[in-house]
């Protein structure tokens, strides 16, 4: 590996990771000219992330060959593209976004969000998702927690 590079995935990677998860679900292996595609970049700027992941270990990439993931990588991109899906849906579901803003919200905020965070948005998220009166308690309850924990009191 390079000196001064980090030696760990940056959002930006993490976004490439998501896209070769995707593609992989489908098919055995993607192409650099799939996720090019998929993320409206250039073939050079996938090859660099490609080689990013790989050295990193999420990865198996090597020149003008398919890309598949690792164990690693798969395990990342399944975790991410769970908090994608959660944050898309409720954008568009709950928000009322289009697809194309709601997809571009989830992908940037996946990207913040720790272990706590995304269980309080999904316990917040499936109360709101199928919401009907009977829920009002449990949207009650759910904001007055939300109350004592940022005071220090949960």
């Amino acid at each position: 590996m390079r000196r001064g590079r980090k030696k760990e995935i940056t959002a930006h990677l993490e976004d490439y990771l998501v896209v070769v998860y995707e593609i992989t679900k489908k098919q055995p292996a993607a192409r650099v000219s799939q996720i090019a595609r998929r993320l409206g970049v250039s073939l050079p700027s996938v090859t660099n992330a490609m080689k990013r992941l790989s050295e990193l270990g999420f990865v198996n990439y090597e020149k003008y060959n398919m890309i598949t993931l690792t164990r690693k990588g798969k395990d990342r991109a399944k975790v991410k593209e769970e908090i994608q899906r959660h944050f898309r849906d409720f954008f568009m579901n709950v928000m009322g976004l289009e697809k194309s803003v709601s997809d571009k919200l989830s992908r940037s905020f996946s990207h913040y969000i720790d272990e706590s965070v995304r269980e309080r948005f999904e316990k917040f998220y499936e109360i709101l998702k199928d919401f009907t009166t009977d829920k009002a308690k449990e949207l009650e309850a759910f904001i007055e927690e939300s109350k004592k924990r940022v005071k220090g009191e949960a």
